[in-house]
């Protein structure tokens, strides 16, 4: 059984709700404060539509697995992250790097020393 960390990018694809590679994860692991990023993406995407943000929104819900507070993370994710970088993605990244799990993300320019980042 593979369990990995999802940024926002990688929790869309593994919901399959944005097209990517998707990798065999059997557990999903996402910060909840990446709920509320996704939930504005979606309401964006979907501007005028609230039903469908909805509706996708519940379908992405469904497939993680466990939700972990940001608090733990965020400083140092926040600290760490640049000018332009996602610091969403950053936390995720120290999440993953903290359970020693993987990371799926559509950010190609996230990587690790410690944990195997799978793009999607």
């Amino acid at each position: 059984m593979l369990a990995a960390v999802a940024d926002a990018g990688g929790w869309l694809v593994l919901a399959g709700l944005l097209e990517g590679v998707i990798h065999d994860v059997d557990e999903v692991l996402v910060l909840d404060a990446t709920s509320l990023r996704l939930a504005e993406y979606l309401a964006v995407r979907h501007q005028g539509a609230a039903g469908r943000a909805r509706a996708e929104f519940a379908l992405a819900v469904r497939v993680v697995a466990e939700w972990f507070p940001v608090r733990a993370v965020a400083i140092d994710a926040a600290l760490a992250a640049g000018a332009n970088d996602d610091v969403d993605a950053l936390a995720a990244l120290a999440l993953a790097e903290s359970l020693n799990v993987p990371l799926v993300t559509k950010n190609r320019d996230l990587a690790s020393a410690k944990v195997p980042v799978l793009v999607c």
